[in-house]
């Protein structure tokens, strides 16, 4: 079925405030513009913006315009009650529904929500609520304040929306990093908006900022610490203070902050706070609605509809498929829902997330891949000098499972190799692979100084105790220099602490209840242990499986042939990244002390 044709975006650019009207006489026209502009204040918004645009020509805006500075103090003061209007009348950009009715709840509301799913433009909306925030009050006294869970996102999301909407309409001001700063009557550089995050325990964060005009924009507002999310009350205390909290549902946290704003914006009893869901199945590629033209792509690029960025039915599919319809993923990034139970998975969505978006070290001792100068290490991710270079092998069952291979040096984990079909069932074949990534893994090791061997542990089950058997002999022979650590996930755990929280039932559970305390995020920085730098099904199979346990109290990781029966694939990749981070032994076996020694 062929797509709606985009909808013409509205193209009414006002003229600069320098523009002088042509054969008027001054007099008159000041009067009468006067005038205009004093019916047009009194007028309902979308009666205001038919009446600018039909009644007035391009001349005579600019007059009218100055006389709503004079009665408003700001020369776009006709949109102070319609963002929607400014964004297309004086942004001159389009605007789909969802958007539309966003912006305008926030003239009315003191407090509005927007759980949102993947890829429907949320911070490229909270870009456009600031920019018109700032302009539409006198310089001085307004102030948009903008925040998420990192700096990085406010820095590197949020803001280059910011700085690239500001010249591209011709604005008053200029802005830098994380600040629009607009030049007050007294000359002055005034900063209008600015841009922090705060550390998850700092009270006063959001304390001490008063402004007549006030508009805070949460972004990623689903990770916002819940301190931080209830010390915005602090700001909305003044009468005209308003916030935009938006972001994806928090996958793995039933008591967010967040969700309780959501919860009351659905309150009727509540009626300063308003709750406006995007699914990312309200997208325009999905619902056949009119788009605007994308106005955020290169000059060059051949026109287009903005649902060209935006989820379509093929993602939403290929996403269920990928997790599973009641997957916390799924809820959250397409339902634009909050999952309930989330602590049910073993490895929380977000944990998995989190640990792909870490920054590279770049300290000294750190190099990246690619400068090693290795054959066949393309990867720009950095790893630290004299790390210890591991493999995890899971070898595929039968035709139906992969045959897939990760690697693990020092805090980082990557992907090395995947395969399915009837050639993995020769155990020969297998073994000749492992032993290519075993030479890679130690030119590596070598090339990084690492005092230790390379340890490889491969899954024996199946025919996985072929190939364990053939890489032992190699290493005989001097095929290579690699420790070949077999690893039967069905027996019982190497060790057990009756006093732990979480007791693995068998060592599969172990292996991934490892991998779990290796990306839980540390309360004091707020990350976890691990980069992860894996594929996509990786990164789903990860955060798939759930958290069970036994009547005696073990705990138990959902079985394969469980998550089969509810649509799953078999976790291959998954569980060779736990195999390359599982140390069943240690790598030096403590010596024996004693008489018989």
């Amino acid at each position: 079925m062929s797509r709606p044709q985009p909808e013409q975006p509205t193209r009414t650019r006002v003229v600069p405030p320098a523009s002088k009207l042509q054969h008027a006489r001054p007099g008159v026209v000041s009067r009468d513009a006067a005038n205009v502009a004093d019916i047009l204040l009194r007028l309902p918004p979308t009666e205001r913006r038919n009446a600018f645009k039909s009644r007035l020509t391009a001349r005579e805006r600019p007059h009218v315009m100055r006389e709503v500075e004079r009665a408003t103090g700001s020369f776009y003061g006709l949109w102070r009650d319609t963002p929607s209007g400014f964004v297309e009348d004086v942004l001159g950009e389009s605007l789909w529904s969802k958007q539309r009715q966003v912006l305008d709840a926030i003239v009315d509301h003191k407090r509005v929500a927007v759980p949102a799913g993947f890829g429907v433009g949320k911070t490229h909306l909270a870009a456009r609520a600031a920019v018109w925030f700032t302009n539409v009050y006198p310089v001085g006294t307004a102030l948009c304040i903008t925040t998420a869970t990192r700096f990085r996102q406010v820095q590197r999301q949020l803001w280059p929306h910011i700085r690239k909407v500001v010249p591209r309409a011709g604005l008053p001001g200029a802005c830098d990093t994380v600040q629009y700063k607009m030049p007050d009557p007294y000359g002055n550089d005034f900063v209008a908006a600015y841009g922090f995050s705060a550390p998850a325990n700092d009270e006063a964060a959001m304390q001490g900022i008063h402004m007549p005009h006030l508009l805070l924009i949460v972004d990623e507002a689903g990770g916002i610490a819940p301190m931080i999310g209830h010390g915005t009350n602090n700001l909305l205390t003044g009468g005209h203070a308003a916030m935009l909290a938006i972001g994806n549902p928090a996958m793995d946290d039933p008591a967010s902050w967040f969700e309780e704003l959501c919860i009351e914006g659905d309150d009727p009893s509540e009626p300063t706070t308003i709750t406006i869901p995007i699914s990312s199945l309200d997208s325009p590629a999905i619902t056949g609605e009119l788009a605007p033209y994308c106005t955020d792509c290169p000059e060059g690029v051949e026109r287009h509809s903005l649902a060209d960025h935006m989820p379509d039915q093929d993602w939403v599919d290929r996403t269920i498929r990928s997790y599973g319809e009641d997957h916390p993923y799924v809820i959250a990034k397409v339902f634009a829902r909050f999952p309930k139970g989330g602590g049910g998975i073993v490895i929380p969505p977000s944990w998995v997330e989190a640990a792909m978006a870490y920054e590279d070290p770049t300290a000294d001792g750190w190099h990246r891949l690619c400068d090693l100068g290795l054959e066949g290490e393309t990867a720009q991710h950095t790893v630290r000098e004299g790390a210890w270079v591991r493999l995890g092998v899971d070898v595929a069952a039968d035709g139906g499972d992969e045959f897939t291979v990760y690697r693990a040096v020092g805090d980082a984990l990557e992907f090395r190799h995947a395969s399915a079909g009837a050639a993995n069932d020769n155990q020969v074949s297998v073994a000749e692979v492992v032993l290519e990534e075993i030479h890679a893994a130690q030119r590596l090791a070598d090339a990084l100084n690492s005092p230790h061997p390379v340890r490889v542990k491969v899954d024996q089950n199946g025919i996985g105790h072929g190939v364990v058997s053939m890489l032992e002999r190699w290493a005989e022979t001097g095929r290579h220099r690699a420790q070949i650590v077999g690893v039967m996930v069905s027996e019982s755990p190497s060790q057990d602490d009756p006093g732990a929280v979480m007791r693995p039932w068998r060592k599969r559970d172990e292996m991934w209840l490892a991998t779990r305390s290796l990306l839980q995020p540390d309360p004091s920085s707020g990350r976890g242990r691990l980069r992860l730098y894996v594929d996509k099904k990786a990164a789903a199979q990860l955060s798939t499986p759930k958290l069970l346990s036994t009547t005696s109290g073990y705990t138990q990781i959902e079985s394969k042939k469980a998550m089969k029966s509810r649509g799953m694939k078999s976790p291959d990749r998954a569980e060779a990244v736990l195999l390359a981070l599982y140390e069943p032994e240690p790598l030096h076996k403590p010596r024996r002390r004693g008489l018989l020694n």
